[in-house]
C-alpha cells in the first residue's frame, strides 16, 4: 500500500521569516519515496527555492536519490543520510523517505557539506570548515543550530563528533548529531562521506531538550522513559521563550524505542501533545544520538533523544 502526506506552515505573504516544508512518503522505493516526498515538500514553500534540504530515508537505501532531488528543487544543499526508521504523524515507519525543505529568511544564510576521513573527528572538523568557508563575513563562531548525519562504527558522537566541531564551530552553535543506522551518509564529498553535516546561521530561536538513557543492562521504566522525553520536548520549546515553533525535530536512539516495545506510541503521543498541533513535528531513529548547546551538554549515552524546537527570530 502507497502511503503518503505532508505539512506545511503557513507563511504571511512578503513573509521575512524561516520558511518550512515538510513531505514524507511511505514506500519499499527510496527513490520513489524521496521524489513524491521532494515534491510534497515543495508545496510548502509557496514557490521559493530552498537554500538547504534534509533528506532522511527508513528501508533499503539508494547511492542516488540526492541527484533526482536535485532534479527536483535545482542545485541545492542537501544532508541526511539512511536509518532505520523515520518519525512520522502515525509513529514510526521502517520504509520511506522524509524531506525538510528550509528557505532562509532575512539576514540568514545556511551551509551545506559532507566531508570523509580517517575517523569522525577528521570528518566532523572537515565538514565545519567546509561551511565556514562560505560565511567570510560572519564572526568566528556563529550562531543558530547545526544538524548532523554520521557513519555507524566509527566512535561515540560525542566524544568523535561533537566535542572537536564545537572547536571550530563555537558554543554558539547548537548542534546535534545522529549516528544512523546504514552506512550511506547523503551529500557531495570528494570521498567516501563519513558524516554530513547543515547549518542555519541566523538569530532564529533554536531549544534543544534532551532525555537520558538507561544502562544497557537494566530494563527501565516505560513510564519514566515517557516522562524524560516530554520533559525534553517542554525544555526545547522554552528555550524559544514566547516565540511559536515553526518546526520540531525528535532524534531518538533505537536502543529506547526497542525499551518501549508497545508504549512507544504513547511515549509518541506525549511528546505531540507538548507541541501546537499547527506545528510539523517528525523526526527518525537512529543507533545513537547527542547534542550540545543551551542546557545540553555532549554525553554519549544509551537510549537517549534529543527534541530541536526552531522557531523564527524575536521581533523587536
Amino acid at each position: 500500500m502507497l502511503r503518503a502526506m505532508y505539512a506545511t506552515i503557513p507563511v504571511e505573504t512578503e513573509s521575512k521569516t524561516l520558511q518550512v516544508g515538510i513531505g514524507f512518503a511511505s514506500h519499499q522505493d527510496a527513490i520513489w519515496a524521496a521524489v513524491r516526498a521532494t515534491a510534497m515538500a515543495r508545496t510548502g514553500l509557496h514557490g521559493t527555492s530552498p537554500d538547504l534540504v534534509l533528506l532522511v530515508t527508513a528501508g533499503i537505501p539508494a547511492q542516488d536519490v540526492v541527484p533526482l532531488i536535485r532534479g527536483v528543487l535545482g542545485p541545492v544543499g542537501v544532508a541526511g543520510g539512511a536509518t532505520s526508521a523515520i518519525l512520522t504523524h502515525n509513529g514510526a515507519v521502517t520504509a520511506g523517505a522524509l524531506v525538510v525543505c528550509l528557505t532562509n529568511g532575512e539576514g540568514a544564510v545556511s551551509g551545506v557539506a559532507a566531508s570523509g576521513g580517517k575517523d569522525l573527528t577528521e570528518a566532523g572538523q572537515g565538514a565545519a570548515r567546509l561551511i565556514l568557508s562560505g560565511w567570510p563575513f560572519r564572526m568566528r563562531y556563529p550562531r543558530g543550530l547545526g544538524l548532523s548525519f554520521v557513519k555507524p562504527g566509527f566512535g561515540a558522537p560525542a566524544e568523535s563528533f561533537l566535542q572537536p566541531w564545537r572547536v571550530l564551530m563555537g558554543p554558539k552553535m547548537r548542534t546535534v548529531c545522529s549516528v544512523l543506522s546504514s552506512p550511506l551518509v547523503y551529500g557531495a564529498s570528494t570521498s567516501e562521506p563519513l558524516a554530513s553535516a547543515a547549518c542555519l546561521e541566523a538569530a532564529y530561536s533554536t531549544g534543544l531538550g534532551y532525555a537520558e538513557g538507561f544502562d544497557p543492562r537494566s530494563t527501565p521504566d516505560s513510564d519514566m522513559l515517557i516522562q524524560g522525553s516530554v520533559e525534553a520536548a517542554r525544555s526545547a520549546l522554552k528555550r524559544l521563550e514566547g516565540d511559536g515553533a515553526r518546526l520540531v525535530l525528535v532524534i531518538e536512539s533505537v536502543a529506547r524505542h526497542r525499551a518501549l516495545g508497545r508504549a512507544a506510541a504513547d511515549e509518541w503521543a506525549a511528546i505531540k501533545s507538548e507541541v501546537d498541533s499547527r506545528t510539523p513535528c517528525v523526526g527518525w531513529l537512529c543507533d545513537h544520538v547527542a547534542g550540545y548547546g543551551r542546557g545540553v551538554r555532549p554525553v554519549d549515552a544509551h537510549g537517549s533523544l534529543v527534541i530541536v524546537a526552531l522557531g523564527d527570530a524575536p521581533r523587536r
